[in-house]
C-alpha cells in the first residue's frame, strides 16, 4: 500500500487502494478525550463502528487495517 496524505491540519486524511477499493481514513486530535478518532471509508461509505487511538500514525495504521478485513469479508 501506498498511502497519501490529501489533508492536515484539524482533520487529517489518507488515501489508498486495496484490492481494487479507495481507502479513507480520517482522524483529528480531540482534546475532550485526549485521542485520535478514526473514521473508515470504502469507496465513499463510511464503516461503521468507533475507534479512537493514542496518536495520529496508530490511527491511521489502524483504520488500514480496519478497512482491509472489511474488504476481505465482502
Amino acid at each position: 500500500m501506498a498511502r497519501i496524505q490529501t489533508e492536515h491540519g484539524g482533520r487529517n486524511v489518507q488515501v489508498d487502494e486495496y484490492k481494487g477499493k479507495k481507502i479513507e481514513v480520517a482522524t483529528g486530535y480531540d482534546a475532550r478525550s485526549d485521542r485520535w478518532p478514526v473514521h473508515v471509508y470504502i469507496d465513499g461509505q463510511k464503516v461503521s463502528g468507533q475507534a479512537s487511538a493514542d496518536n495520529m500514525s496508530e490511527a491511521f495504521d489502524y483504520g488500514f487495517a480496519l478497512a482491509q478485513r472489511e474488504i476481505e469479508q465482502q
